[in-house]
């Protein structure tokens, strides 16, 4: 905004020109006129010393010349003045049209705008209509994952279902423990997107109290025994005694998801778990044996419905907003997260403020 000056202050400047001008002009016309009169012998000089409001026909063609020239200079300046607002709101005009149509790429054109109000103005509207446009395509983006995520199970479901009505399989309780076992995965999937919702819309409430983070720890542990022993998983943690200010419920989440991430994608072995405090801040670190994720990778990892390689996620399940969550509830704590690829190992770090 720098050299642009508010719209009341250019009124005034316009105007003081205008004033300025004709006064001028006046005192230059009046002497011009007047002098050549006299010259040219249209009128005599004592003529001029009679009663002020007897008006010669000098005084009229100076009268109307200054009303003249004043009119032209008035309208000059006016439009000149005009045109600083007229095109710039035009163009914003243009731009609102447009996006009302469906263009959302359109924008107003925030050069040769001389006023700090309007090029305000069009700043905020640029924005507003940046923002609207992401939303938009993200909303695509995330309509088309979503419809992708669901369509597997729902067939899945659809045709078993359908089999069992006709006769072609058996409800046995294998068959209605695989129909259990998508429809949690389905119930999985909306809390996951309910959660992100209320994140992006900064309605994720959290009960903060004071917590010892290793009762939450014993308990997700005893919920994943038999999955840890059936994958070969051992998990050591080392959780120091401080009290963290936390959602027990949501970290208990976190904590979940990055274990069972770990499962499916890190190699058996030994998986760990330590917490401690550091210049006032509380730092948890679930570290596996790898083999970790490529550089390439990593920027994306935190995003929606974004897997590694593609064929080898699908096939070990899981829909890809995991990681998108655990940042969710990370930074509705105001805290960080973080990946590390400490080669041979693969480590996140969660950094929340501690208890002081």
């Amino acid at each position: 905004m720098k050299n642009k000056l508010g719209i009341n202050k250019q009124f005034f400047i316009a105007f003081s020109m205008v004033n300025l001008s004709i006064t001028l002009l006046s005192v230059f016309l009046g002497y011009f006129v007047y002098n050549y009169a006299i010259e040219s012998g249209w009128i005599a000089l004592s003529s001029l010393e009679g009663d002020w409001t007897d008006f010669h026909f000098i005084d009229w063609i100076w009268l109307g010349t200054v009303i003249l020239c004043g009119s032209i200079i008035s309208l000059i300046i006016g439009m000149q003045l005009a045109k600083r607002f007229i095109v710039p709101i035009n163009s914003l005009a243009d731009a609102a049209n447009k996006i009302s149509e469906g263009d959302l790429s359109a924008r107003a054109n925030d050069q040769k705008v001389h006023s700090t109000e309007i090029y305000t103005l069009i700043l905020n509207f640029n924005d507003m209509a940046q923002k609207l446009e992401s939303s938009v395509q993200n909303a695509q983006v995330w309509n088309a994952a979503i419809a992708h995520e669901l369509r597997t199970p729902i067939t899945i479901l659809q045709g078993r279902l359908q089999g069992i009505v006709d006769g072609v399989f058996k409800a046995d309780p294998e068959l209605i423990r695989s129909l259990l076992n998508q429809v949690e995965g389905l119930s999985h999937l909306v809390e996951d997107l309910r959660t992100l919702s209320l994140f992006e819309n900064k309605q994720l409430k959290l009960n903060i109290e004071s917590v010892n983070f290793l009762r939450c720890v014993e308990k997700v542990i005893r919920m994943f025994d038999e999955k840890l022993r059936q994958s070969n998983f051992t998990i050591n943690y080392d959780i120091s005694n401080d009290l963290v200010s936390c959602d027990a419920r949501r970290m208990e989440q976190v904590l979940i998801a990055l274990i069972d991430n770990a499962i499916r994608y890190s190699n058996p072995g030994i998986l760990k778990i330590k917490s401690s405090v550091e210049q006032g801040q509380w730092i948890l670190e679930i570290v596996d044996e790898g083999p970790g994720i490529p550089i390439e990778y990593q920027k994306e990892l935190f995003n929606p419905f974004y897997r590694v390689e593609q064929s080898r996620n699908k096939a070990l399940g899981g829909t890809g907003l995991g990681l998108a969550v655990v940042q969710a509830i990370v930074l509705a704590h105001s805290g960080t997260i973080r990946y590390e690829n400490r080669s041979p190992n693969s480590a996140f770090i969660i950094q929340i403020k501690a208890n002081t």
